[in-house]
């Protein structure tokens, strides 16, 4: 069962998602909305696990260490946005 289903639940997300696109595409401010949640969500991800494993021996993880990291990407960002 499982080499079925593995395969089938790739087809249907791909179908799945081409429709949710299909339905973004018309509507620009949701599809800025979805892609600014997915980008965020994705260097969230990304970003805590890089500090959790920089951390695996040693100290133990602060959240201010997270906050840095977090108010350095948006900086750039805006700098970016400003003088670009």
């Amino acid at each position: 069962i499982a080499v079925v289903a593995g395969p089938t639940c790739l087809m249907l997300g791909s179908a799945v998602g081409g429709m949710v696109a299909n339905a973004l595409a018309v509507n620009e401010p949701a599809l800025v909305g979805c892609t600014a949640f997915g980008v965020a969500a994705l260097l969230y991800m990304v970003a805590e696990e890089l500090l959790v494993s920089a951390h695996e021996e040693g100290e133990d993880h602060v959240w201010w260490i997270d906050l840095q990291v977090f108010v350095g990407f948006l900086l750039a960002l805006v700098i970016a946005k400003l003088f670009g």
